[in-house]
């Protein structure tokens, strides 16, 4: 977005899904907004507001129905970032194909990788060779070097997006492996008073990348952990605190999204982990919890 020159408005998350509360959005853009010459607008800033993205944290999904609805009453476009969701549904549907736009991340922590790069979705044949364009520097003559836009070097070589092909093939088990993983974690930690991870809306199919779970004494665990050489991590620092954004509008009544940065930890959950080595992890996150 700051790329562009736009400026983001951000939306605390609900208490149960850690996806943004689209009771809290609806809010802020009936109190906030109004539909002018076919588009929504700040009313203080006098500022079109042009998108909404839905962020699929963790790989669990938003509620797509009422973002869809809401994008519709107030003239919004969906671009979802799904860069944590490859592979994860609602109701069949992927992450990443309900708005005009979607994102999708082959970092080398997601569910697959080629090291670095994504992927961008759409429907839209004329926005899709428009992005095209614009990712391979919007070169307009295949002999000529001439350009005819400010174009970005964005492009997956070919080697890397040949890496991407053969692991999409075995994301069904990946996903799977996933699974079995976070299911393993909650079965064996849910004992820990004040544990808590997402909550999944019914009709998701989450792809389960990142385990994460609100505990109690989160440091002293995380601390734990690296002494016994298993690498945990804290969440992300809410984006509303990072200093490029501190300017920016964030709506909120509880800040939620504080909340959950200060409670929670990821542990250890690669597509490769083994069995045994999950329930090391366990023993001695149970050793931590025995200690207090």
């Amino acid at each position: 977005m700051k790329y562009t020159g736009a400026d983001p408005v951000m939306i605390d998350i609900d208490t149960n899904t850690w996806q943004m509360d689209l009771g809290l959005l609806e809010e802020f853009l009936q109190t906030h907004t109004e539909i002018r010459e076919g588009f929504s607008f700040h009313k203080k800033l006098n500022r079109r507001i042009s998108a909404i993205v839905p962020v699929h944290v963790l790989g669990n999904m938003c509620d797509m129905d009422q973002f869809i609805r809401i994008a519709q009453k107030y003239r919004l476009t969906i671009v979802e970032d799904s860069t944590e969701a490859l592979g994860s549904k609602l109701r069949g549907k992927h992450a990443g194909t309900f708005g005009l736009f979607g994102t999708s991340s082959f970092n080398g922590n997601k569910i697959i990788s080629t090291g670095g790069g994504g992927m961008i979705l759409t429907n839209d044949e004329k926005l899709a060779a428009k992005a095209k364009h614009l990712t391979t520097q919007a070169k307009a003559d295949p002999n000529e070097y001439y350009h005819d836009e400010t174009g970005y070097n964005y492009r997956l070589v070919n080697i890397l997006a040949a890496m991407g092909v053969a692991q999409m093939e075995q994301l069904d088990a990946f996903i799977k492996r996933k699974k079995v993983v976070a299911q393993m974690y909650k079965n064996e930690l849910s004992f820990i008073e004040g544990f808590k991870t997402q909550e999944v809306i019914e009709g998701v199919e989450p792809n389960h990348w990142l385990f994460t779970a609100k505990v109690p004494e989160k440091e002293g665990l995380i601390a734990h952990l690296k002494s016994k050489g298993v690498e945990a991590r804290s969440f992300w620092v809410p984006m509303n605190r990072l200093p490029m954004m501190t300017k920016d509008l964030y709506f909120t009544h509880n800040d939620i999204s504080q909340d959950v940065y200060q409670a929670c930890v990821s542990l250890p959950c690669s597509t490769s982990i083994k069995d045994d080595e999950v329930n090391q992890v366990i023993q001695f996150v149970k050793d931590f919890y025995s200690g207090l």
